[in-house]
């Protein structure tokens, strides 16, 4: 069957919502079988097929048996229209430690969890760092209908976007400017990887150069400046769609097994992880978390379960997210050890490439240890520097006090990619310092 997609997460107005003039969260899923069966025959049929194939599976890699951290190499392309598009390196950065913390469950959320949930929470041992951030101004708009997603504008130079960097060794994100549709406001969506089970047949990315995560840019870290409003709602945002969408990548459903169309889905669809409880519909991006939508006792837990609105692969509102299972951990992980396993394999942290900035520079760049951050304004010097590894994490900051030239002695670290946090006059510029030794 030709390949189709799967995993796209939307910010709806469901018709009895727009009567009351409120806005709900909804995934494509639940919509989106009708529109592929007129496109792609039999899909319907694989998407119960796999259901069953799911509640079925129990091939998973125990949790807690492989310890190894699994380093993700990513590459951003901010694809924009509008200066508000084109995202502050500092963004991207805010987005990189969201998901380092939440895939590590080092998010200080984490103390949230339920006691209901708290012992089958996990740590997927996964981390991402920086490959690169590419910059591609467009005159295209992005937006779904009925003919589907605009990855050929996305992901293709030649329509506007910007190709894909080799996706078996890198996962590329696209962050774009989705335009809202009668479907509602697309917050992000991405492809699996081929022949997990718990997928239907042909879920994969049509394209090897369509293979990662689209992102709307309203969506990314926690401190994003652009507001996300919709139907008069403005929704809280702190960079975990990605979290979300990396969980799809890795293989991960939805934890309430993706329903029928704008309904219910009987409590008998299954994500195919049994650690996490069934539920009759994705949450309306609350924070509910007595929510008992399925009665039945689950195998799992021996017990009729509450809906597990804290996992990341739920639409429950983003500060109210807080951990994936340890069934969903080693689901993950098993996709990395087998269908995503080259993007894991001797990553090595050397240069790429890096955009040059006009508002402050640094020398020499790539360097093998020392950067100098000139400034001439006395009057107006930079108040700060703080400086980032590819982790987000940050590894030292040095007060400015007088114009001048700044010595940064980065001689001490591995080689990578580096980030400065320039703060001048209040304004923070981003710079990338590339070390080489």
């Amino acid at each position: 069957m030709t390949k189709i997609i799967l995993s796209i997460c939307i910010f709806a107005v469901s018709l009895g919502a727009m009567a009351q003039g409120q806005a709900r969260v909804l995934c494509g899923n639940e919509f989106l079988p009708n529109i592929m069966e007129q496109h792609f025959p039999g899909y319907k049929n694989a998407v119960n097929a796999s259901f069953e194939r799911a509640k079925a599976h129990r091939n998973l890699t125990a949790a807690g048996a492989d310890t190894t951290i699994y380093t993700i190499p990513v590459i951003f392309h901010i694809v924009w229209n509008a200066p508000a598009e084109n995202l502050d390196d500092s963004i991207i950065m805010s987005e990189l430690q969201v998901i380092n913390e939440d895939y590590r469950r080092h998010n200080a959320d984490s103390v949230n969890t339920i006691s209901y949930f708290d012992s089958v929470a996990g740590d997927a041992r996964i981390q991402f760092v920086i490959h690169d951030i590419r910059r591609v101004q467009t005159t295209a708009t992005f937006g779904i209908s009925l003919s589907g997603l605009p990855d050929s504008l996305i992901k293709q130079t030649a329509n506007g976007g910007d190709d894909a960097i080799d996706p078996d060794h890198f996962l590329n994100i696209w962050i774009v400017n989705i335009q809202s549709s009668f479907f509602g406001q697309l917050l992000g969506y991405s492809y699996p990887p081929d022949s997990l089970n718990n997928w239907p047949t042909g879920s994969i990315a049509p394209y090897k150069g369509w293979d990662g995560v689209v992102i709307d840019y309203r969506c990314i870290g926690r401190n994003n400046p652009n507001p996300l409003v919709f139907s008069g709602q403005t929704l809280v945002i702190k960079g975990r769609t990605g979290t979300h969408e990396i969980g799809h990548y890795l293989g991960l459903r939805h934890i309430w097994g993706d329903g029928s169309t704008f309904g219910p889905n009987d409590c008998l669809q299954s994500d195919g992880i049994d650690d996490t409880p069934f539920a009759n519909t994705q949450s309306n991006f609350d924070c509910a978390t007595t929510r008992n939508t399925c009665t039945q006792i689950e195998p799992y837990y021996g017990a009729d379960a509450p809906d597990m609105v804290q996992n990341y692969m739920d639409y429950s509102s983003e500060s109210c997210m807080n951990l994936f299972t340890k069934g969903q951990v080693a689901l993950m992980r098993g996709s990395l050890a087998d269908q995503r396993q080259q993007i894991v394999s001797g990553y090595s942290t050397g240069i790429a490439s890096v955009k040059a900035e006009t508002t402050v520079s640094i020398y020499p760049n790539p360097t093998t240890g020392v950067v100098y951050v000139p400034f001439a304004e006395s009057r107006n010097p930079y108040s700060s520097i703080e400086v980032y590894n590819m982790l987000g994490e940050t590894i030292g900051t040095m007060p400015i006090e007088t114009a001048g030239a700044v010595k940064l002695d980065l001689s001490n670290m591995p080689n990578g990619i580096y980030t400065l946090d320039i703060v001048k006059n209040g304004q923070h510029y981003a710079k990338r310092a590339v070390v080489s030794k």
